[in-house]
């Protein structure tokens, strides 16, 4: 007879490769998104996609070779899924075919270097936003709210939410430019 503990307990092997996968994840998804979103107008779509390519790097994971960018291999996935998606919606007159989605894929991949320097110095520079500044932009931004909505949320007026989030763009900016500068220098 078999403990039920024991039939619940995940190898730690498994552990390692599901932290690993979302590690990876982590650090492809937005390259994997702005590929996406240049492809396909609908952000309900985009949406849609970025979590099928999601799940079919989580299916085939074990299948990826460890001496390949992940972003790469999640990219090929993401074209396969683009290429799909345009093939049921025959009737969209704007449709880019597979040499056109393999150029953009390898643009997007000269630039992930840089995307990655940008999205650490984003970090670091949004790790010094606090307080009800930090809480605006989350909800406009993280959650994709309206500026009304905000407003409301926070007894604000909708045009003192926008000149918030304009001085936290602008301070945001300014930073990331200064921790880009500083990185070169």
């Amino acid at each position: 007879m078999t403990d039920s503990h024991d039939e619940n307990r995940t190898d730690p092997g498994d552990v390692a490769r599901m932290r690993e996968l979302a590690g990876a994840w982590v650090g492809a998804q937005a390259v994997i998104s702005a590929y996406v979103s240049a492809n396909v107008v609908d952000r309900h779509h985009v949406e849609d996609i970025v979590q099928e390519v999601a799940q079919v790097c989580a299916e085939k994971f074990h299948e990826f070779d460890r001496g390949r960018s992940f972003a790469s291999w999640a990219m090929g996935i993401a074209r396969h899924r683009i290429l799909k998606y345009y093939r049921t919606r025959t009737r969209d007159r704007l449709v880019l075919n597979e040499p056109a989605l393999e150029q953009l894929e390898a643009a997007l991949e000269r630039l992930e270097p840089a995307a990655e320097e940008r999205r650490d110095a984003l970090h670091n520079c949004m790790a010094k936003i606090q307080g009800r500044r930090r809480d605006v932009l989350q909800m406009r931004y993280g959650e994709d709210c309206r500026v009304a909505d905000v407003a409301v949320r926070f007894g604000m007026s909708a045009s003192a939410v926008s000149v918030m989030l304009h001085r936290v763009r602008t301070e945001l900016l300014e930073c990331i430019r200064r921790t880009l500068a500083q990185g070169r220098a």
